[in-house]
């Protein structure tokens, strides 16, 4: 979006009258003044612990205090290319081949080479061990130096077995696991781990006191309070507390509710298994049988003390020097990415603030402006808790230079655009805490920096020059429960009539067909058009090809192109793939009536049906209690999309009902409560490989999505690899791409083409059908503007670190006080 040109020669002559200054170094003009950014959150953080902070509020204040050892920035915002930029760091290295025996002393786990014997560590010379140089002169706010001996008390801290810190996880497991984290984690404590699925009862043994142990003497249990992959992260008790004797047997639930010990969990034992297992098999309407019954198994595993010299791979070689050990094997690139936040503690602070009367050690450092040590470029001034959080310019942070009045302004020391610029130009940054329509007045009014409106708000202000949109990887959609027993309950008490169509294949198919999704975006907040699961935001080698987007790779056009029927080639209508895909808006409407027809004949043939009857489906719709106008118009367009796909059909009117208030529509969807639910999954955008195991591995993500339909444990699927078929279940296929699967390590062609083929055969299902990909858009007043009006999903629009004020504080009060503030 270009700003217009009356815009440009206002903020001209602006920008003549403002405060200017030679840098010192020569390298561009700086601005120098008051500047205040004034954002709003609906609520402010409350802990932003790097070592156990939660919500998304907690970390955008952890934000403006720390840094991490490397950031994502512009290089060429023309062309969309960015640049690793280094903070904390000067520099982050692979030495792996210098340092081999680290590899053994901190016990990596190293891989499996293709003939399926273990890697040396003679043959190990990248990707486990990586030196950290750190930035000299980087200090904390209150001048204390920071240095290697920092970061390892900070790492000891964070993996302290004492606090069991939240944020630990991100350093004990996956693939940027400091090597002997996990074992110093739970040093000389017992862990309890979630089982989900590994053991059947086959592979168990039976000690001599009933207890059942697996074949590493480890005692097994029966998670009844115990949160576990198989409830979505919940409970079991949080279900049958929530549902009852609508979904479990309850007959034994009492007694076993009174048996669990302090971690929620009872032995498994022949006798205690006897009363479980009615509970999750007794009652369809759950839907499991005694095959599931491991899924609720947990193993106790005895980790022995250990110090964590030598035990933890992160240590000090100089004062500042790191080495960094992975447990894993890592590429540089992914591991820098890791490294964008770290684990730095203010060791004083951090200490005088623990709490060790409890079960564990707690420290409340980061919880409050007292507790709180800043080493990033701003620190806290003020916090009114539940009304206002203010940012000031942390003098002691590095990055800052003083002009001859004592200003403090910053240079960056990459080149944006082919030369080096002014960053962090804000002078203050002040956060009120205000609801989205308190805060909408207050942009209007010049008040507020900044705004995000809704889809309703976008209705006026969607082409607006100040509204900066940004696409997100999340896809829109709807999903279904297909299960046609529970589809029957929930006609018959749950407020629906005849939801037993939605067990019909191409019922579902005519709906996705009869969707014009170019109209339903016009009732959301920006959003695009989607007609396959992933969309272009996702990448499967970015770092080392920014263009490798797996939506525009040929497999996965290819296999969209499938889904939807439509050829390319000589005589046909598109000559090649890439139009045939192009041509593709997911909308054929006669198709969806010949199929509605289909639908009806079938379901009336089966018995499941009567032609004629009205069809009325509850749709867990949102979390929030009531419904917007943007709402309101989605159902209306679903309603009529599926009308007419169904004239002459053989069917009833058809009336879909948005609900509102759902707690959880995704897990009450999956158990049965709705037979629609509406929502949006999306993230690892930089490996899109891993994507479907949320659709079939338990074990990965807790309820599948679509549970209600289908087993990907025990369903199979054909396909061909390397000019081979291959059968494996859908859960084998979901994991066969990442970590140590079977295709993990092959080349980019055939992962992707693997990849097409679960999304192609995955959409076949009609188990859910998306609608469109998500936007984020945010007003931004005319006293800031982002370095670039073209989004990025490396570095956004260059954040605020890279926005330029177009007004000091003095000249934007004279320009609000004339009322001519229009964003329209």
């Amino acid at each position: 979006m270009k700003k217009s040109s009356r815009w440009i020669s206002l903020l001209t002559l602006l920008l003549a009258a403002s405060m200017l200054m030679s840098a010192c170094g020569g390298s561009s003009d700086v601005k120098t003044g008051d500047y205040t950014f004034n954002t709003y959150a609906s609520a402010l953080g409350t802990n932003w612990n790097p070592h156990s902070w939660e919500m998304n509020s907690d970390n955008t204040i952890l934000s403006y205090v720390s840094q991490g050892f490397v950031d994502l920035s512009v290089k060429n915002s023309e062309e969309g290319v960015y640049q690793w930029t280094y903070e904390m760091a000067t520099s982050i290295t692979d030495v792996t081949a210098a340092n081999q025996s680290d590899l053994e002393k901190y016990a990596v786990t190293l891989p499996d080479k293709e003939d399926g014997t273990k890697q040396t560590v003679a043959e190990t010379t990248e990707g486990y061990v990586f030196e950290i140089k750190l930035r000299e002169g980087a200090k904390w706010e209150d001048g204390t130096e920071i240095n290697a001996d920092s970061y390892v008390y900070s790492m000891q801290q964070l993996l302290n077995p004492e606090m069991k810190n939240y944020r630990a996880n991100n350093y004990i497991d996956g693939e940027s696991a400091v090597a002997g984290g996990l074992n110093y984690y739970y040093s000389g404590s017992t862990a309890y781990l979630d089982a989900a699925g590994a053991f059947a009862m086959a592979d168990l043994t039976k000690g001599s006191d009933g207890q059942y142990v697996n074949a590493d003497g480890q005692k097994m249990y029966i998670g009844v309070a115990f949160a576990l992959a198989q409830t979505g992260g919940k409970t079991l008790k949080d279900y049958v507390d929530a549902y009852g004797e609508a979904y479990f047997d309850v007959t034994n639930w009492n007694t076993l509710v009174g048996m669990v010990d302090e971690n929620g969990l009872i032995p498994l034992t022949d006798e205690n298994l006897a009363l479980f297992a009615p509970v999750t098999t007794g009652n369809p309407a759950w839907g499991e049988t005694e095959a599931d019954l491991p899924n609720y198994f947990v193993y106790a595993k005895d980790y022995p003390v250990v110090e964590y010299e030598p035990t933890v791979g992160l240590y000090k070689v100089d004062d500042y020097t790191l080495h960094y050990v992975t447990q894993g094997q890592q590429d540089l690139n992914y591991l820098l990415t890791s490294m964008t936040s770290t684990w730095l503690v203010h060791e004083a602070t951090y200490e005088a603030n623990k709490d060790t009367t409890g079960k564990l050690v707690t420290s409340s450092y980061n919880t409050s402006k007292e507790t709180t040590v800043s080493y990033g470029p701003y620190r806290i001034e003020t916090l009114q808790e539940g009304k206002q959080l203010v940012f000031v310019q942390n003098e002691n942070w590095w990055g800052w230079q003083k002009d001859s009045d004592g200003n403090l302004y910053s240079i960056t020391e990459f080149e944006v655009n082919g030369s080096t610029m002014q960053q962090y130009q804000a002078t203050k940054i002040v956060m009120d805490v205000m609801e989205d329509s308190a805060a909408k007045q207050a942009f209007l009014k010049g008040e507020l920096d900044e705004w995000a409106p809704s889809a309703d708000d976008l209705l006026t202000y969607g082409k607006s020059d100040n509204l900066y949109k940004a696409d997100e990887t999340y896809t829109q959609r709807l999903f279904f429960h297909t299960n046609l027993e529970n589809l029957k309950k929930m006609d018959a008490s749950m407020g629906n009539t005849n939801s037993v169509v939605l067990s019909n294949a191409n019922f579902r198919k005519a709906f996705s067909l009869a969707i014009n999704r170019e109209e339903f975006v016009t009732a959301t907040a920006g959003y695009k058009p989607m007609y396959g699961i992933l969309n272009n935001l996702y990448f499967y080698d970015v770092y080392n090809d920014p263009e490798s987007s797996y939506r525009k790779s040929d497999a996965a056009m290819q296999a969209i192109c499938d889904l939807y029927g439509v050829e390319y080639g000589s005589g046909k209508t598109y000559s090649t793939l890439k139009d045939a895909y192009e041509s593709i808006n997911g909308y054929n409407l006669q198709q969806a009536q010949a199929l509605m027809k289909t639908a009806c004949e079938e379901l009336v043939a089966a018995g499941i049906y009567t032609a004629g009857q009205d069809i009325v489906i509850r749709m867990g719709w949102k979390k929030a209690a009531t419904m917007e106008t943007s709402d309101n118009q989605q159902v209306k367009l679903l309603n009529d999309f599926i009308n007419a796909a169904a004239e002459g059909s053989g069917f009833g009117t058809i009336t879909l009902e948005a609900v509102s208030g759902v707690e959880n529509r995704y897990e009450e969807t999956a158990q049965g409560s709705y037979a629609i639910g509406y929502g949006a999954w999306g993230g690892a955008a930089f490996y899109p490989f891993s994507m479907f195991r949320v659709y079939c591995d338990p074990s990965y993500v807790g309820t599948i999505h679509e549970a209600g339909c289908w087993d990907p444990a025990t369903e199979t699927l054909t396909l061909n690899v390397e000019g081979s078929d291959v059968t494996m279940t859908w859960q084998e296929w979901s994991n066969s791409l990442t970590g140590t699967g079977v295709y993990a390590n092959k080349d980019f062609e055939t992962k992707l083409s693997i990849l097409a083929e679960l999304e192609k055969n995955y959409l076949g299902f009609y188990y859910c059908i998306p609608l469109c990909s998500t936007t984020s858009c945010t007003m931004l007043s005319y006293k800031v503007s982002y370095i670039t009006e073209d989004y990025n999903i490396m570095y956004g629009w260059g954040g605020l670190r890279l926005a330029t004020f177009n007004y000091t504080d003095s000249q934007w009060a004279d320009y609000i006080a004339k009322g001519d503030l229009s964003y329209e």
